[in-house]
């Protein structure tokens, strides 16, 4: 039997863990995601939300390891209770409680806790009838099920997008952190700014006369839109580049503010706050540390608070963001009400473009198909000619050597007008 290194128990994984060790969290992830996918997949009933709760208690842990508290060296019992809180607080769709991570004292006094099964089976008679179902989908819910919906994937195909779980490991150590707002208690109470309705109006007014007047600036106008009605820093559109490689997979395609130096500027897959947004499908808060700009060579303003929302076209997605560089609290709840609203008119306005450019292309097709028609016409006559002087020819009439300029000019008429039709527009 292998024996266990003591600096692999779970204390010490959770202290590396701490000191930014991603590879300490990798080990946590690989020992304790199953519990916790199987957990809120149980609860649940849903992949995707299930692999959502497995992602959010993750990045938890490498945000604040000292949360939680392993018994007898082992995270398993703890994370699996904050498993099913978590999950719990999704199905209400409730903001996750602080309380749901366990002190280290609440957990000493449960591993001291003499209970016999019958003295546990009758306290759970004795819950609310929702709350003791809950518990029993999770502790008593059949295994096999769980796990055969669950927690094995196949091969991932080429440019096929990570899990969740993968994406968000993306982030570990990277210098950019993102929270989905409904995991996020302190946000729904942030009440920052009186709202001007007359602005909040004259603005959208003037996004619809762009719409109407100058549909090639509507996303330009979005970001200038969301700078002036959200008070931000910066904001900007993200649109995923169509067959693009990892090294240049989103596209700045319209930014404001102090990021407007920003402009076709083209980011990788991986690390991206815009792929974790775009996976969740929701508006999520994000912040991004210096170090991040360290790493891509960049020099560009910390963001300390930030709005990110996804938006999709039939062809394409992409994300909506607004930035703060300096303040911790710049946006709340009526600003990401607001930003839905612009994530809206950015997919219309993509959508938009994207119907010019099949309707130039098809009005450039129509233009060339035009072109040759005439062309064509214009090269018979003189084709019929040279076949009647060539015919001519043949015979050895005494006028050959007439006939034989003729064929002559009527071969460079023929030859201007094939030049034409080759250097006719694409």
């Amino acid at each position: 039997m292998a024996i266990k290194r003591l600096d692999d128990d779970d204390c010490a994984l959770l202290d590396r863990t701490g000191h930014g060790d991603q590879q300490a969290l990798a080990s946590l992830y690989d020992r304790h995601a199953g519990i916790v996918y199987s957990i809120a997949l149980r609860l649940l009933g849903d992949p995707s939300r299930a692999e959502m709760v497995l992602s959010d208690i993750f990045l938890e842990i490498w945000r604040n390891p000292g949360r939680f508290m392993p018994i007898a060296h082992s995270l398993s019992p703890s994370i699996a209770m904050i498993a099913r809180n978590w999950a719990s607080a999704v199905l209400d769709n409730m903001p996750v409680p602080a309380i749901d991570f366990a002190s280290p004292r609440s957990f000493a006094s449960l591993q001291s806790l003499p209970i016999t099964c019958e003295e546990a089976a009758l306290a759970i008679e004795q819950l609310p009838i929702e709350r003791r179902n809950r518990i029993e989908r999770v502790w008593f819910h059949d295994s096999a099920q769980a796990e055969a919906v669950g927690h094995a994937t196949s091969p991932r195909e080429e440019g096929e997008p990570l899990p969740m779980s993968e994406t968000i490991s993306q982030l570990a150590g990277s210098g950019i952190d993102v929270i989905d707002l409904a995991g996020d208690p302190a946000f729904a109470h942030r009440r920052l700014h009186a709202r001007d309705v007359v602005a909040h109006v004259d603005g959208m007014n003037r996004l619809a006369r762009v719409f109407a007047e100058s549909p090639t600036r509507i996303l330009h106008e979005l970001v200038a839109a969301a700078v002036d009605l959200c008070g931000a820093d910066s904001a900007g559109i993200s649109i995923e580049i169509e067959h693009g490689s990892n090294d240049n997979f989103y596209h700045w395609a319209a930014t404001a503010g102090q990021y407007s130096g920003f402009v076709d500027a083209k980011l990788p897959r991986y690390p991206s706050a815009c792929g974790v947004t775009l996976e969740r499908g929701r508006p999520q808060i994000f912040r991004v540390a210096q170090c991040f700009f360290d790493k891509m060579g960049v020099k560009a303003p910390t963001v300390t608070d930030g709005l990110l929302l996804p938006w999709q076209t039939e062809q394409t997605r992409g994300t909506i963001w607004i930035m703060a560089h300096g303040r911790e609290e710049a946006f709340d709840g009526e600003d990401c009400r607001m930003m839905q609203a612009l994530a809206n008119f950015a997919a219309t306005g993509v959508r938009l473009e994207q119907q010019q450019k099949l309707l130039m292309e098809q009005a450039r097709i129509a233009a060339k198909a035009a072109m040759a028609h005439r062309l064509a016409h214009q090269i018979n006559n003189p084709l019929q000619g040279l076949m009647q002087t060539v015919f001519l020819f043949g015979r050895g009439d005494p006028e050959s050597s007439v006939f034989a300029q003729q064929a002559i000019g009527e071969v460079s008429k023929l030859s201007d007008l094939v030049q034409r039709l080759l250097v006719s527009p694409d």
